[in-house]
Formats: C-alpha cells, structure tokens, sequence
C-alpha cells in the first residue's frame, strides 16, 4: 500500500504545525504546498523539501490525494470546493465553512 500524498493549501502560521508534525504518522507522505502568496509556499517548501505550486497547479497534480486546507474560515469552502471538484480528498480545518448552506453543499459535493 502506498502512501497517502498530501498537498498543503494555506502556508501560514498554523502550517507550521501541521508539516512539522506530519513526520510522526506512518502512510502519508507531504508532496506541495501553495498559498495565494507565492513567496509565503516558498519558504515553506525550502524549510520542508517540498515543492512550491500554485493553487490550481496543487489540485491538478496527481501526485496530491489529499488537500490539507489551512487557509482562513472565509475560504475554506472555496478552496475545499474546488479541491472535490478536482477529485482530491479533502481535511480542512475548522469551519468547514463560514454558512451552514455553504457547509452542506460541501457534503453533498463530497458524497
């Protein structure tokens, strides 16, 4: 079985965390990360040997199974939307989204 690929949305502070902590779990593997400042996935790629994308870069490349989206509430649905509607499976931090319209439709996108 292969490892679970991730790509990170959103490389501010609390990405830190996440792509420190990511080496304590066996099966998944951290592969890009993007954030709507380039410069900001950048560093976090240097610091993480991973690979700098733009957003719709990250959710075409099929070397992402998972999107990690840790961008702010207000974009959580965009961002989680257009991550399903690209076929990736989705983790995003709390909200899911910022309208309870916005967080079913989100479900229903994900059945």
């Amino acid at each position: 079985m292969r490892d679970l690929r991730i790509g990170v949305i959103g490389c501010g502070n609390i990405a830190g965390t996440y792509l420190r902590n990511a080496a304590l779990f066996r099966g998944v593997r951290l592969t890009a990360c993007a954030d709507v400042v380039h410069e900001t996935a950048e560093r976090r790629a240097k610091e993480f040997g991973l690979r700098a994308l733009s957003v719709d870069a990250l959710l075409a490349d099929e070397e992402v199974d998972l999107v990690l989206n840790l961008t702010i509430p207000a974009a959580h649905f965009d961002v989680t939307l257009s991550a399903l509607s690209a076929g990736k499976n989705v983790f995003t931090e709390k909200p899911l989204a910022v309208t309870a319209a916005e967080g079913r439709r989100l479900v229903g996108e994900a059945a």
